[in-house]
């Protein structure tokens, strides 16, 4: 049996919570089809749902809840006869307490990377923050905990680290030296069948897009991270000259955790000093409304500032649309250059440019289905479950 704890997930697409619970969605999904082994999902109650919505505070006590009730839960059960799979470290079970379980934790975010690349802005190694902390410990506030002390557990308890890219093993590895590199395993996610190709023409007809239009999309959360300002500050920058088309940018997602509401804001002032570029926000998009938005765009643009893999990139991928995107592990892990380019901060309106007068950009198009068919979801699950099946080759 495996127990499969997730904090975000079981909620569907009904909450804008990001890839972590696509994730868990998805191989519940798989599993459930394949029959691997027995899985039973551990996760929140249906009041969990305004997990988007709350304070750091909040956010703190949600987790710690729901380290005990999954802790709890785990301990009813012989660790002899299940296998504890980890969907979410900070807001994981006590990995400590779980010391003669075998448990596999997948890393959808190194909390560690994303607190320097964000909140320190890149202005300190992840790895050197975990040396600090374990010095500063005494006088660090207690949510520091479910940063550095759950992440720092997770890599000491867990049998092995599920990690969607080579990039974010190698971090992994200056943070905890110690950790052999045979207990991390990279598994890129890939994308799930696309579907069939969604109605482009109801959504021009919707916003009025002209058929001549060109077309930019991007699809996450509205969270900082995701730098969604980052685009339009480069889109601001781009119309002082003499150069910059008219262009239709979609915003696709809603504001969700800490900083969403009033990263919201700040993203609806920047578009409103767009002249030639329409900028519409239209809210959290799922299944069929989703493909339509990948139908209607001619470049998928991916401005996060700190992402481990990309979900929606691989969607857009598989939906055959071009991309464009910084330079994080997530793009290294995905994009290549028959498809899309990576780009620093400063290069986002030279790319940008660049494919959308590339003449090859068709075939870019179908180079990109191409990949997505041969990244699929589907073996990725299979392999993990090989992963974690038991040692006897039991189902149970």
């Amino acid at each position: 049996m495996i127990l499969y704890t997730a904090a975000h997930g079981g909620f569907r697409e009904a909450v804008p919570l990001g890839g972590g619970a696509a994730v868990c969605d998805m191989l519940v999904d798989e599993w459930s089809n394949t029959r691997p082994f027995e899985f039973r999902l551990i996760r929140p109650d249906a009041a969990a749902r305004d997990i988007v919505r709350f304070s750091e505070r909040e956010y703190a006590a949600f987790s710690r809840t729901f380290e005990r009730k999954a802790t709890e839960e785990i301990l009813r059960h012989d660790p002899r006869e299940v296998t504890v799979l980890v969907n979410d470290v900070s807001e994981g079970p006590d990995f400590q307490a779980l010391t003669d379980y075998r448990i596999f934790t997948i890393y959808h975010v190194d909390v560690v990377a994303y607190v320097a690349d964000i909140y320190l802005r890149g202005l300190i190694r992840p790895e050197t923050t975990v040396k600090w902390y374990r010095r500063l410990r005494p006088i660090m506030p207690a949510i520091s905990k479910l940063v550095w002390e759950k992440q720092e557990a997770s890599v000491r308890y867990s049998r092995g680290l599920i990690m969607p890219s080579n990039g974010m093993k190698e971090t992994m590895l200056r943070c905890y030296p110690k950790c052999p590199a045979e207990k991390i395993h990279v598994i890129p996610w890939g994308a799930q069948d696309p579907g069939p190709t969604g109605d482009a023409g109801a959504l021009r007809k919707e916003f009025g897009v002209p058929d001549d239009a060109r077309v930019l999309l991007t699809l996450s959360r509205i969270s900082p991270e995701k730098g969604q300002d980052a685009l339009l500050e480069t889109l601001i920058a781009w119309e002082r000259r003499d150069d910059c088309p008219p262009l239709w940018l979609f915003i696709c997602g809603d504001a969700a955790f800490m900083q969403g509401i009033k990263f919201m804001e700040r993203l609806r002032g920047l578009a409103s000093r767009l002249k030639k570029t329409r900028v519409v926000f239209p809210g959290y998009v799922t299944g069929e409304r989703k493909r339509a938005f990948f139908a209607l765009a001619d470049l998928y643009i991916f401005p996060s500032r700190h992402e481990s893999y990309g979900l929606t990139l691989m969607e857009a991928l598989a939906a055959g649309v071009p991309a464009v995107c910084l330079d994080h592990h997530g793009a290294r892990a995905v994009i290549r250059e028959e498809f899309g380019a990576i780009v620093q901060p400063d290069g986002l309106r030279d790319g940008i440019a660049r494919l959308l007068r590339d003449p090859t950009l068709p075939q870019m198009r179908e180079s990109a289905r191409a990949f997505a068919r041969h990244h699929r979801f589907a073996d990725q699950a299979a392999k993990l479950a090989a992963l974690l099946a038991p040692p006897d080759g039991s189902r149970s």
